[in-house]
């Protein structure tokens, strides 16, 4: 652990759809800020924004499939959803008119990592709710504000952030 209350080689990534609607770009434009404040702060130790379509056909190789296939190992292993935010339909091709299955990924999503190790993606489902983007900076916020001299308590982070329960 480093001195700032930071756990050395924490990071977030944020993945947000290339295209998007005014108020959705308003809210991506929102949660990078947000990120790289707690991340200048000390809270989290580097950010990392990247973008990715709205679909992709399960047929092909795509680093957006690679990044699901990822994630959802992650939910399987800690008893979590990623339906319906991640979800899987029967999509058409507007170029060449042929129908197949695409994986549809949220507007925006969010992924912690602890020293190159997936602790947790937003959002997600457990037996409890939904746990969305905002529920993770929440947590984060939180963290920092409980911890003595305003410094991201790494425990309360993990219990708020990194730990699901079902």
């Amino acid at each position: 652990m480093s001195g700032d209350g930071t756990r050395s080689g924490t990071r977030v990534e944020l993945y947000a759809r290339t295209s998007l609607s005014n108020v959705a770009g308003k809210r991506r434009d929102q949660v990078a800020t947000q990120l790289e404040e707690l991340a200048t702060a000390g809270h989290i130790s580097h950010v990392e924004i990247h973008n990715w379509t709205k679909k992709v056909p399960l047929d092909a190789e795509s680093r957006e499939r690679r990044r699901y296939e990822q994630f959802s190992e992650w939910a399987e292993d800690v008893g979590v959803d990623l339906a319906p935010f991640f979800d899987t339909r029967t999509c058409y091709s507007m170029d060449s008119g042929a129908k197949g299955e695409c994986l549809v990924l949220p507007v925006l999503c969010l992924a912690v990592y602890r020293d190159e190790t997936l602790q947790s993606v937003y959002p997600h489902t457990t037996n409890d709710g939904s746990r969305s983007v905002m529920d993770c900076l929440r947590s984060i916020e939180s963290a920092r504000q409980r911890a003595p001299g305003g410094k991201t308590d790494p425990e309360a982070v993990e219990k708020g952030t990194l730990e699901t329960t079902n």
